[in-house]
This record gives structure tokens, sequence and C-alpha cells, in this order.
């Protein structure tokens, strides 16, 4: 049985490198960004990373897996509401959505 290539299906190697270049991109910009919207879309970046690692588990142990990502991802999508929701509140309150001027204001 062929994988990869043009005609081919994608093998367990190939999720796991684009899962772990998507969790790399994610927790870069978590540590690099300063603003709460690029920090809760690099949160999700870095979630999704994580789902493709468990997606890519799954050819190999079995579809097990595969369920476990889908609810993974219905709490991911309630985390990113309620991430959405107070950064909202925040913007409202504070007037800014930078995590730096944000930790001056409390001082």
């Amino acid at each position: 049985m062929e994988t990869g290539g043009v005609m081919g299906g994608v093998s367990g190697y190939e999720y796991a490198i684009l899962g772990l270049i998507l969790l790399i991109i994610g927790l870069a910009g978590v540590v690099l960004r300063r603003n709460i919207i690029f920090l809760l879309i690099s949160i999700e970046i870095a979630i999704n990373g994580v789902f493709l690692l468990f997606f890519g588990a799954s050819l190999k142990v079995g579809y097990i897996s595969q369920a476990i990502v889908l609810v993974l991802m219905a709490i991911a999508a309630a985390e990113a509401a309620v991430g959405l929701a107070l950064a909202i509140s925040i913007f409202r309150i504070a007037k800014t959505v930078n995590i730096d001027e944000l930790s001056e204001m409390k001082q």
C-alpha cells in the first residue's frame, strides 16, 4: 500500500510534522504577542496542532483518538467563546487589549 505522494494518502508522520509545526507557531505567538486577541488566536493554533497530533496517532492506534479529538474540538470552541467574551469585557472596561498596558493599570 502506497502512502504519501500525489495519489496516495497522508501518513501519520505528515500529520505529526504539521501538528508540531502548528504547536511551535502557536507557542511562539503566545510568548511573543502582547495583544489579547492575538494571544487567543495563538492558543487556538497550538490547540489545533495538538489535535493534528492526536489525529495522526489515530491512524496507528485506532478510531478512539478521532472521537477524543471531536470532544476536544467542542471544548476548544467553548474555550474560544469564553476567551473572546472576556477580551471584549476587558476592552469595554480598560479601552485597551494590550497586556502590558493592562498590567500597568493594575498597579
